[in-house]
């Protein structure tokens, strides 16, 4: 978790390209962003008390720290660990969650079987579907 840069930091959000993608990370406390997604992306959120808004779908969002808020259209995985993170989205296949009080909301799967699938460890943690 990066938390070193202090209140209010805003680091630039770096984009890496790897042999899966095309990996977008945002690094840092209090930071409000936007990411335009052109498909298959995965998105990188390190820190605490960030506000992201994807817009477009993405193959991934992996979250790692506390408060942290995400709003977002489909995402085949999201995959938390800390505290207190909240993500609403569009459409999920796979939710793994590793911390307390991490809550996740979506409208629908494209999953066969019409469920998430779910995986947590820890306390207080809630997949829940959205009419």
């Amino acid at each position: 978790m990066v938390m070193a840069k202090g209140p209010g930091y805003k680091a630039p959000i770096k984009t890496v390209s790897d042999q899966q993608g095309k990996v977008i990370s945002i690094e840092g406390v209090g930071n409000s962003r936007t990411i335009e997604a052109k498909g298959g992306e995965t998105i990188q959120i390190e820190g605490a008390d960030n506000k992201v808004v994807i817009r477009g779908n993405v193959s991934k969002v992996i979250i790692e720290g506390k408060g942290n808020t995400v709003t977002g259209n489909d995402v085949s995985t999201v995959t938390i660990e800390g505290a207190d993170n909240m993500v609403n989205i569009g459409s999920v296949e796979t939710v793994q969650i590793e911390g307390i009080k991490n809550h996740v909301h979506y409208k629908s799967t494209k999953n066969k079987s019409g469920q998430v699938k779910v995986s947590t460890e820890g306390a207080d943690n809630m997949v829940m579907k959205m009419k």
